[in-house]
């Protein structure tokens, strides 16, 4: 979640080295054979030099579209601005103090403090209920709130300034689960409350949806960073290796192999599994940034009212 893209991919670049290499020395005798007698290791970086491009095409392309997205008339663009100024008033309204940062750190710090003070407004308003079940349930839905804030800040202060997700203090938090618990105890007990411990409900209710619309933007904006340093990254690996494949392309066609051999491996099967990873190195870069995005799009899917339930991870 806060490791560098770059370094996953130097790690699986040298994982599938060290698989192949391996693989060769198990079966030396095949792979020399392979290598010798046959034009697969040819035909295979024919195959992933012509992948690499194709793949880098259409990655820049999903780019351009991703950033055709902010070329908007300028109407658009005011409108968005006025949404964003609108929900910071709308959140400083609730808890009557100013959002003041504009980060994603700092309006989940502004939020959990809110929400950590009207939670405990709430518990102490509970304790002065005459409905019991009101004076039961309430502390019971506060204390799992608490564990939530806990978890969140915990995330909040393992953040480092120069590795960090701005969305993890919000991951996994079940925010529709307790949204939907206030409306329960509003809707069954709402004649018991009393005007504070029905406002601190509100309000509660309030900054959750707050938290899981600020999680949301931040989620979409995070994905539009995600993928424009992927480009970026990849324009930078892929013009290398397109013109190293080459090079290898040419060098198996003319039959010359460097002939040092590191550590008494056979040098054709080191060369060619250099030659293989580095070539495989572009789509290691996918899958680097891929992993994050699929761990936040999964963990942050159940924002709204609904949730599937269940694990479809077959």
């Amino acid at each position: 979640m806060t490791g560098s893209r770059r370094t996953l991919t130097l790690l699986l670049s040298v994982s599938a080295l060290a698989v192949l290499l391996g693989v060769g020395t198990v079966w030396e005798i095949e792979m020399e054979r392979l290598v010798n007698e046959t034009r697969a290791v040819q035909s295979l970086f024919n195959t992933l030099l012509g992948g690499i491009i194709l793949f880098v095409s259409v990655v820049l392309s999903i780019n351009i579209a991703v950033l055709a997205q902010e070329l908007g008339p300028l109407q658009t663009e005011r409108s968005q601005i006025e949404d964003s100024i609108a929900f910071k008033v709308e959140v400083a309204d609730v808890v009557e103090s100013d959002v003041g940062r504009t980060e994603a750190d700092g309006l989940f710090q502004f939020l959990l403090r809110a929400l950590r003070g009207e939670a405990n407004q709430l518990q102490r308003n509970a304790e002065e209920l005459d409905d019991d079940d009101a004076r039961d349930e309430v502390p019971v839905f506060v204390d799992a709130l608490q564990a939530e804030f806990a978890s969140a800040e915990r995330r909040l202060r393992s953040r480092t300034p120069r590795r960090t997700t701005p969305l993890l203090p919000g991951l996994d938090y079940d925010l529709a689960r307790h949204i939907s618990e206030i409306r329960r105890i509003q809707s069954e007990h709402g004649d018991s409350l009393d005007e504070p411990t029905a406002e601190a409900l509100s309000t509660v209710a309030d900054l959750l949806e707050a938290f899981a619309a600020g999680r949301e933007y931040f989620r979409a904006l995070y994905f539009k960073r995600e993928v424009q340093n992927l480009s970026s990254d990849l324009l930078l690996l892929a013009l290398p290796v397109i013109v190293f494949t080459s090079h290898v392309l040419l060098a198996i066609d003319a039959g010359l192999f460097p002939t040092t051999s590191i550590f008494g491996i056979q040098p054709r099967l080191l060369y060619v599994s250099i030659a293989y990873a580095i070539a495989l190195s572009p789509y290691l870069l996918l899958s680097a940034y891929m992993l994050r995005i699929v761990t936040v799009s999964r963990h942050s899917t159940e924002s709204s009212g609904f949730a599937l339930g269940g694990d479809d991870s077959v």
